[in-house]
């Protein structure tokens, strides 16, 4: 993502509404498959906001490639930090009993390699998950101060999942309460774009988060109550569309 909104992502993480309703849902998919105590390591932990959540589970690391990312998972209790990428995680094989990476492949030039690692780092009988950004035609400034290199479907998700030699177990998509107005966003603001002539933004730390459309308050605390109540479905159904996808898959030869 553009540097400058490093330090904007790490101040919301806790209470924006994305990031809580987010988390919701990981943790809800998850805990039908965790045994406690797991061993755990969240690859592209950010501030660790989630990393902390999956506390529920046993121990965590957090691991990120930015300097900025150990001081922030510092002033959290409970968990510890290694610096490393998706590409290149820094333990041996087989490792942990839960590897994760949410909102990560979408970055990376290489998504296979990244996952071939992850599965690397995971146990036999371990579980992987991810969350990606979902639909081409849902690109818009976000992705681009993000740095995306693509969005997927869930075909194209699963592709990479099993090219890496992992085998998928489940793969839904979510925030789907949510997806007809953010898309009508995103579509508007593409049609806009276009009729004004534009482009790509030739200079993206001029372009605003879509995070800083929302401030702490009522609303968005209703905003983070609608997409946490996806949870309630997502335990016993896969959604068909959403904003995002998000996978568990396990190495060969686990479950």
């Amino acid at each position: 993502m553009e540097s400058s909104l490093y330090d904007e992502y790490v101040s919301i993480e806790d209470t924006h509404w994305w990031f809580r309703g987010r988390r919701e849902i990981i943790a809800t998919l998850l805990r039908p498959h965790m045994r406690s105590p797991a061993r755990i390591i969240d690859i592209g932990s950010g501030g660790g906001a989630v990393a902390q959540a999956l506390l529920e589970f046993g121990s965590v690391t957090a691991c990120d490639i930015d300097v900025r990312c150990a001081a922030s998972v510092a002033r959290r209790a409970g968990m510890s930090f290694a610096y490393g990428t998706a590409e290149a995680v820094p333990f041996a094989d087989g490792s942990f009993d839960l590897v994760t990476a949410f909102d990560v492949l979408e970055h990376l030039d290489d998504d296979v390699k990244a996952l071939r690692e992850m599965a690397r780092v995971a146990r036999p009988a371990g579980l992987v998950a991810v969350t990606v950004p979902a639909y081409r035609w849902m690109w818009g400034r976000q992705d681009e101060i993000s740095h995306h290199r693509r969005r997927y479907t869930g075909r194209s998700l699963r592709q990479a999942i099993t090219d890496a030699g992992l085998i998928p177990r489940r793969l839904t998509a979510f925030n789907t309460i949510l997806f007809p107005g953010i898309a009508a966003v995103r579509i508007t603001r593409r049609v806009a774009k276009r009729l004004a002539g534009g482009g790509r933004s030739s200079d993206l730390s001029e372009l605003k988060s879509d995070f800083s459309m929302t401030k702490p308050g009522l609303f968005n605390n209703l905003m983070a109550a609608t997409f946490s109540a996806e949870a309630a479905a997502l335990r016993f159904v896969d959604l068909p569309v959403g904003v995002s996808l998000l996978a568990l898959a396990e190495p060969p030869g686990g479950h």
